[in-house]
């Protein structure tokens, strides 16, 4: 790999609507396609291409899922595919968290970034947007209520510097679901955070909501529990009937007491047949709001450090989609000053501008930064502040 290939991308707005045409050309001459990791990510990308798309099969580093199959595709090694073939390319079918090595694997076997190598969420963005005329999103991240019950130290919803708890009107709720799917045809994942969204009054109708009106453009809709409360069964039920998968936190260590909590709630999901999935980490990301200054930045270094931290989450609040959602995160807890530039108001959105909704999702945005950038350490990639899980401290507000 040439030190100067740069697979970071200025993320300022230059020409609108068209900031992809050069990869669309690229991505619409490569016929054949190898979806890059044969796993949980790979088959929803799979699902989502294999009736328009020429898929040849997976590639992936794990030697025991080499010539195997996997959704009725061969898998192969990374090496079995030359970048030099003109019509081949590769799709990143792998975490936003784990695929910058990869993405280095394959530049260094000559792969170029947005031309013969994509992540999932361009390659299937562009594909929808040039392709169908039709406006995909990886995610997006909505929180019906800020309400918790615990206090991390390292929030990442800045929970302690609250002043109160922001809990949102019903009507402006089904009001910005309503405004999002009629803009959005598909979505990878939906995902209901919090605060702590079990203690939200309104989830089960939330759920019913979103559920019975656009569960069929969204493949898979998750929310989220800290594991220290008991959801009412009748909640869990509405899951269930959903398909919604319930991520449950796992902070016994920080939090002893709940773990007789934990064990219950475990045992009921498992008793009902709700989809779970349990998240445990070894450390937490601090975005240190009160201790990072980088008011005296350029734009230009601004625009940088925002590329270069690859949040994978916007939020949808209040009719409009966020560049970052820690930055909404933030102007919610009053951390940061709201700038227009840095969201995308729905409820002017048109058809005609689906190329430029796929971009700010894909991070373009007036600026090519966000105003929380000058207070923020940063995510996963840049943050150099690793800090105990779920730590309880005192309220800060």
């Amino acid at each position: 790999m040439h030190k100067s290939q740069e697979w970071r991308l200025d993320m300022k707005w230059s020409n609108r609507g068209h900031e992809f045409d050069k990869s669309w050309k690229q991505i619409e001459s490569r016929k054949r396609v190898y979806l890059f990791g044969a796993g949980e990510y790979g088959e929803l990308v799979w699902r989502t291409l294999n009736k328009t798309v020429g898929i040849c099969g997976f590639l992936d580093n794990d030697q025991s899922k080499q010539k195997g199959v996997y959704c009725s595709l061969p898998v192969y090694a990374p090496g079995e595919v030359n970048p030099k073939d003109r019509d081949k390319c590769i799709v990143l079918c792998i975490s936003p968290n784990t695929r910058k090595e990869v993405i280095f694997q394959l530049m260094q076997a000559g792969f170029i970034y947005n031309e013969n190598m994509f992540t999932m969420e361009s390659y299937i963005s562009i594909y929808y947007a040039y392709a169908l005329q039709k406006v995909y999103f990886p995610s997006v991240s909505f929180l019906p209520s800020t309400r918790c019950n615990l206090n991390c130290e390292a929030c990442l919803n800045f929970t302690p510097y609250m002043k109160k708890f922001d809990e949102r009107p019903w009507e402006q709720i089904k009001e910005d679901v309503d405004l999002f799917f009629k803009a959005v045809d598909d979505i990878m994942l939906f995902h209901i955070s919090g605060g702590e969204p079990m203690l939200y009054p309104r989830m089960i109708e939330l759920v019913e909501y979103i559920g019975s009106r656009y569960r069929q453009k969204i493949h898979v809709l998750k929310t989220v529990t800290n594991g220290t409360v008991l959801p009412k069964e009748k909640l869990l039920q509405t899951l269930k009937k959903h398909n919604v998968v319930l991520t449950v936190d796992d902070y016994r260590e920080a939090v002893p007491d709940s773990k007789d909590t934990f064990d219950r709630l475990i045992l009921t999901l498992e008793k009902l047949g709700v989809s779970y999935e349990i998240n445990k980490v070894d450390e937490w990301i601090d975005l240190a709001p009160l201790t990072t200054h980088h008011e005296s930045w350029s734009e230009e270094r601004l625009g940088k450090k925002f590329d270069g931290c690859h949040v994978p989450w916007q939020e949808l609040r209040g009719g409009k989609l966020y560049s970052c959602n820690y930055s909404s995160y933030a102007i919610v807890a009053g951390l940061s000053k709201e700038n227009p530039a840095d969201s995308y108001d729905l409820r002017s959105y048109r058809p005609q501008q689906a190329r430029e909704l796929m971009e700010f999702r894909m991070g373009y945005n007036e600026r090519g930064y966000v105003e929380f950038c000058k207070n923020c350490s940063g995510y996963v990639d840049l943050n150099p502040n690793k800090v105990q899980p779920a730590k309880q401290g005192e309220r800060r507000r």
